[in-house]
């Protein structure tokens, strides 16, 4: 029994420092979200969530250079288009209005030239 305790109290240290290296990582997550703000586009929309998330799909389908891959759940979609990886999501947040948010990053950086260029198109899918 001695040694069980023993060993339990020798683990503590260790525990503590992978809280502190979680903490770390949480905080550089939060840093580098901020920095990207810039290059990300957001538009709020008068559209039902559910219609727009369907048009998002079928505009990055037709965009996309491979299949894009979607997440359901929580309405997300990554698109390869003109060789940068673009992100877009649809967010509800009233009766019939939801939020669209576009990002890109190309090579690793963010790229807002072509995150805007997506970004448009899609409102241009929208209008029609």
């Amino acid at each position: 029994m001695r040694r069980i305790v023993h060993s339990a109290f020798l683990l503590l240290p260790l525990l503590g420092a992978s809280c502190a290296a979680v903490l770390g990582v949480g905080a550089g997550v939060v840093i580098s979200q901020d920095m990207l703000d810039a290059n990300t586009f957001v538009a709020q929309l008068n559209e039902d969530v559910d219609v727009a998330w369907a048009t998002v799909k079928a505009s990055l389908g037709q965009q996309s250079e491979i299949p894009i891959r979607i997440d359901n759940d929580v309405r997300g979609a990554i698109a390869t288009i003109d060789g940068a990886e673009v992100t877009v999501s649809v967010e509800a947040y009233d009766l019939e209005r939801c939020r669209l948010v576009v990002s890109a990053r190309k090579y690793g950086v963010s790229n807002g030239e072509i995150a805007d260029l997506v970004f448009n198109r899609l409102l241009t899918n929208f209008e029609q």
